[in-house]
């Protein structure tokens, strides 16, 4: 969190330096040649707009850490007075001081927790640090730095920085295509983009990210007092996006978070892309269970989700169709997937109950209990779900992990929830096109060709069972590529 949070003041106060300094030599030479100056590109030092930062995170709580963070690290001649702070950490909520707010990040699924206090709770690490606080999606905030104070809730055409949601964004943006009155042109000049904790606006909207993202950097709608004779030339040009860094920071990569790097991030000078190689969560797997991984064919990532979809139907479900005992917990990552087979489930009249995102508290509380006493044979279970509420799901006895979940912590921790017995057994369905999830199971060719023990002093195999087949002049300080970071990796990012 400190090397972007210095970053941006970095940026933001060399930005602020050479414009304070071309207004002086504006305001000397204007008493001699003003045609020199507006023929002088050594002063075009201006976008449309003012906001030059846009940092955009997850959930109010972690934002309240960034701008506190923000303001500590401030130099101190410039934060005399931070204007609206009690307004802020009253609708941001409140947290407790630790003497190193940066180890109070999200840790992974195989880190300590640096200083985080241990609440009285038995749900994991990172759900206490992630939902602990102001779990709030939607919000939005505007900080201008003057000479010698902070200003937040400043107005956004005022503003050098702006911390938000992509929800609290979108909304924006779409009040502004209803309203012809209200714009978001104070989005079109912004020149870094960071977007921290990546994973976790996956499992809220990604679409709600892709489309801010894709509204940056436009040509206003409107003049908003800007000298025009003063904007940098790629700006008119509309070539901003070319000069805007993008970092995103994520503890794991996802096929949403490499397209939008690749296709959202187009600086002229390139791109970097650090990945940290991920230990594998097998080990974690305390239970004498039998995991068996059975490989489908796809011939294309176009047809990955049919080809999933029929090697269940006509493989796996036959199987469990006709179960007696049930206990059978089906794992579905995609809420889409989850729809798909919850359809196919009532088509062939099956006894089952759902466990998803969007139900209702008392709902979930009669599914966990028709599934613990026998009454559904089958539960569905979708990763959003386990992500928002860690159940403890009771009455498990045979587990089919229907898509791999994207956060590699899930895996231990639902494979962990099966009911002890003589007859425990988990299925995982995968395919080459799983790759990205491959690395916290360590699917490689070497696990493939030897068998590999899990679990306990009495370990029971897990099984492979494969298918079918196996700068321009004024630029110098702020044009530079994109950046991806895999979390366990950004700290050694230099800047």
């Amino acid at each position: 969190m400190d090397a972007y949070i210095m970053h941006c003041l970095n940026h933001v106060f060399r930005t602020r330096d050479l414009v304070m300094k071309n207004d002086a030599k504006v305001s000397k030479r204007q008493e001699t040649d003003n045609n020199e100056i507006l023929a002088d590109d050594n002063f075009l030092d201006h976008g449309f707009t003012r906001p030059k930062v846009l940092i955009i995170l997850p959930i109010a709580s972690i934002a309240l850490r960034v701008v506190k963070r923000l303001i500590q690290l401030t130099p101190s001649a410039h934060k005399v007075n931070v204007e609206h702070m009690d307004r802020f950490s009253r609708e941001f909520g409140t947290e407790e001081d630790h003497d190193n707010e940066d180890e109070k990040e999200i840790p992974p699924g195989d880190h300590d927790y640096g200083n985080v206090k241990p609440h009285k709770s038995t749900k994991p690490g990172d759900f206490q640090v992630l939902f602990g606080g102001n779990s709030k999606d939607d919000f939005m905030v505007g900080i201008k730095f003057t000479k010698r104070s902070i200003k937040l809730y400043s107005d956004f055409y005022t503003s050098d920085m702006i911390v938000a949601s992509s929800v609290g964004l979108l909304k924006k943006i779409d009040e502004a295509k209803v309203n012809k009155e209200k714009d978001v042109d104070y989005l079109s000049s912004i020149e870094v983009l960071i977007v921290d904790h990546a994973d976790v606006i996956t499992m809220q909207n990604w679409n709600f990210l892709k489309s801010v993202v894709e509204q940056l950097n436009h040509i206003p709608s409107k003049q908003h007092g800007t000298d025009v004779m003063r904007i940098r030339q790629w700006y008119l040009d509309g070539y901003a996006s070319f000069y805007r860094q993008t970092i995103l920071l994520s503890y794991y990569s996802t096929p949403d978070i490499n397209s939008l790097f690749n296709k959202n991030c187009n600086n002229y000078h390139g791109k970097v892309k650090l990945v940290h190689e991920h230990k594998g969560v097998l080990p974690k797997v305390v239970l004498q269970v039998r995991q068996i991984y059975q490989r489908f064919d796809a011939d294309s990532i176009e047809h990955f989700d049919d080809a999933r979809f029929e090697y269940f139907t006509t493989k796996v479900f036959p199987k469990i169709k006709d179960s007696i005992e049930g206990g059978i917990m089906i794992f579905i990552s995609s809420y889409l997937e989850y729809v798909r087979v919850r359809n196919f489930l009532k088509s062939q009249s099956a006894s089952f109950c759902l466990l998803h995102e969007y139900a209702e508290q008392s709902d979930i509380s009669r599914a966990r209990v028709q599934f613990f006493e026998g009454k559904r044979k089958i539960m569905l279970y979708t990763e959003r779900s386990h992500f928002y509420h860690r159940y403890k799901i009771r009455g498990i006895q045979n587990l089919i992990i229907y898509s791999l979940p994207e956060r590699k912590e899930f895996y231990p921790e639902v494979v962990n929830m099966i009911d002890g017995s003589h007859d425990m057994a988990c299925t995982v369905l995968f395919s080459h096109f799983d790759l990205l999830r491959h690395g916290y199971l360590q699917l490689n060719k070497e696990t493939i060709n030897h068998e590999m023990w899990c679990g306990g002093s009495s370990p029971h195999p897990l099984t492979m069972r494969l298918g079918v087949r196996s700068p321009p002049m004024g630029m110098e300080h702020i044009s530079w590529p994109a950046v991806y970071l895999l979390r366990e990796s950004s700290r050694s990012e230099r800047d």
